[in-house]
């Protein structure tokens, strides 16, 4: 029997949509995740208005603990980093998607799993170069510039 599991929120619209119409009133829905604290507050506002809506008992969760601690955590990987198939959680959030090698040994195991890219969001640039103003007549950092940093191709200030 293969277990489905989701890699993302996006998903508890789904489930939640089977779930607002009315049902038996001691079934209670239990979905836990965590990840990368970037999207937590969306999390936090969408998990609110689903268990609003909800015509049963739930408990929406979404511990806000950093990308890698997320995808530990869906994993089921121990402190040592061992994988005990034996997912933590329900869901889980990273800023990566979940490496090949550890996809495969869930796969191979006879659970499957999805990934799903579901939010973005903005990334603020701010610097402390010696010399260099903050503000008007500061540095002008534009996108060009910007991605050159990224890309490691400029390394120092001069």
């Amino acid at each position: 029997m293969v277990a489905l599991r989701s890699a993302a929120l996006s998903l508890l619209g789904v489930t939640a949509s089977f779930l607002l119409t009315p049902a038996h009133s001691q079934t209670t829905l239990s979905l836990h995740g965590s990840g990368t604290t970037n999207p937590s507050k969306c999390f936090w506002h969408i998990m609110a208005k689903i268990e609003e809506q909800l015509k049963i008992r739930g408990r929406l969760t979404y511990r806000a603990v950093g990308s890698g601690a997320g995808i530990q955590e869906f994993l089921g990987k121990d402190i040592n980093g061992t994988n005990t198939l034996q997912a933590y959680n329900d869901f889980g959030s990273g800023d990566i998607p979940i490496d090949s090698q550890d996809r495969q040994d869930w796969f191979d195991a006879g659970i499957e799993f999805v990934q799903l890219p579901f939010v973005l969001s903005a990334v603020g640039f701010f610097h402390s170069i010696p010399g260099v103003p903050s503000g008007e007549g500061g540095l002008n950092m534009t996108a060009c510039l910007l991605a050159r940093v990224f890309s490691t191709d400029i390394t120092t200030w001069v």
